[in-house]
């Protein structure tokens, strides 16, 4: 059973890039809803649940009968409730959202188990080998012009093979460190100009601002601690040589940000809200909103006035993801801010259990990772896992999206002592 198990998961594990531009295609191309995505991915959730209470025998094994067994009633009593308060016809849509939800935290629980048992196996740079398939999945399909476009209008930009803007953007940020990290360790010239401009190529043309800001922010943290190493060793001429290196790629890439689709789409966007000055935009909080939180602030509004509103059952465990059923007002439309969805849609109860579990996961990474001996190693992690928290909460598509929730998962329970 070891055996399998430590075959069959890394090549599951390698397989979600895969997943992911087949469901695209069966929804894009075929307009088809049950996707081969969320087949597969559910199939992994009930193999989570058996390996957890039929297989497991560990250290923790007691403790996650007891979490995933008031995960399960959770999710039963919530089922009930939005039937009973809504109708027997949301129960598929509201039974999708809720296994897309509760899928990292059942995940992040299997996943101690199997490494308590020694049955996890993480395939050596599995993040990096990860970040090149969908890497060349948004290349390949953008240089013929085959693949789908970023929006569906006005805006431009490509996702390739891939189906959501925002999620692909998730995996690109929060996987961009051990990339990186990997091309600096390889130190191969031709490789470093090739993944190099691919990834630049990429994030310019996906069309949106998450992964560019995550490569200024990783690039602005490494070039802080590689500054600070040359002049404690007082390395002073090729501090001088980074140094004039480093303007001229910022000057080309200046020179060059007016042609991308990141550029224009920003320009859209101000044509579209009026603004003549960006500093407008910082001055009017409905500006601000629309253009940096992409409305987010005025979904959160309506979703809060429709969590006020709802019964006492629906305060305690969630309103659902169909807001004001049965109304002129009806809403499928979620705030896209993780933590405030997990809040109002699975309420005081839902929230407190599954905050509970990802808090638990998350307090043990960072600790982990903080005393690691290896810096560079230690920097990489954090910037991860950093940036899996801030976009969860700015941009979403983290914590409730298994294609996105599956990697960070693995972020969370690795142990190595390199980087995979």
């Amino acid at each position: 059973m070891k055996e399998t198990l430590k075959k069959i998961l890394p090549l599951f594990l390698l397989c979600g890039p895969f997943l992911d531009m087949l469901t695209a295609i069966m929804l894009q191309v075929f307009h088809i809803d049950m996707t081969l995505g969320m087949i597969v991915r559910s199939l992994f959730l009930v193999f989570c649940m058996i390996y957890i209470f039929f297989i497991y025998r560990g250290t923790y094994y007691r403790k996650l009968w007891l979490i995933l067994g008031a995960i399960l009633v959770y999710c039963l009593i919530f089922t009930i409730i939005m039937v009973s308060q809504k109708d027997i016809s949301v129960l598929f849509y509201e039974g999708k959202n809720l296994i897309k939800t509760f899928f990292f935290p059942i995940v992040l629980l299997t996943f101690l188990a199997m490494r308590d048992a020694k049955d996890l196996t993480i395939p050596r740079n599995y993040f990096f080998i990860i970040y090149c398939i969908y890497l060349l999945g948004i290349f390949i399909p953008s240089i013929f012009q085959i693949g789908f476009d970023s929006y569906e209008v006005t805006k431009t930009g490509t996702i390739g093979f891939f189906n959501t803007a925002n999620e692909v953007s998730a995996v690109l940020a929060i996987l961009m460190p051990f990339f990186l990290y990997h091309l600096y360790e390889k130190r191969n010239l031709v490789q470093i100009v090739l993944w190099g401009g691919i990834l630049l190529y990429v994030l310019v043309s996906i069309g949106t601002k998450g992964p560019l800001l995550a490569f200024a922010i990783i690039i602005l943290v490494w070039l802080i601690y590689y500054f600070v190493r040359l002049i404690k060793r007082k390395r002073y001429p090729r501090l001088a040589l980074s140094s004039l290196v480093l303007l001229v790629f910022a000057t080309c890439f200046i020179i060059l940000l007016p042609k991308t689709a990141f550029y224009q789409n920003i320009q859209v966007h101000l044509d579209f809200l009026e603004v003549d000055s960006i500093s407008e935009v910082f001055t009017d909080e409905k500006l601000l909103d629309h253009f940096v939180f992409s409305s987010r602030l005025k979904f959160l509004g309506q979703t809060a006035t429709s969590y006020e509103e709802a019964s006492i059952p629906q305060k305690i465990f969630g309103i659902g993801y169909i807001e004001n059923y049965g109304q002129d007002t009806l809403s499928l439309k979620t705030i896209e801010m993780d933590y405030l969805d997990i809040f109002f849609r699975h309420g005081i109860v839902g929230s407190l259990l599954y905050l509970s579990i990802y808090g638990y996961f998350l307090v043990s990474f960072f600790k982990f990772q903080v005393h690691q001996k290896d810096t560079k190693l230690k920097i990489t992690y954090l910037l991860a896992g950093g940036l899996s928290v801030v976009l969860a909460l700015l941009t979403g598509h983290v914590l409730l999206a298994p294609a996105v929730s599956l990697l960070v998962a693995v972020l969370f329970v690795d142990r190595k002592e390199e980087v995979v």
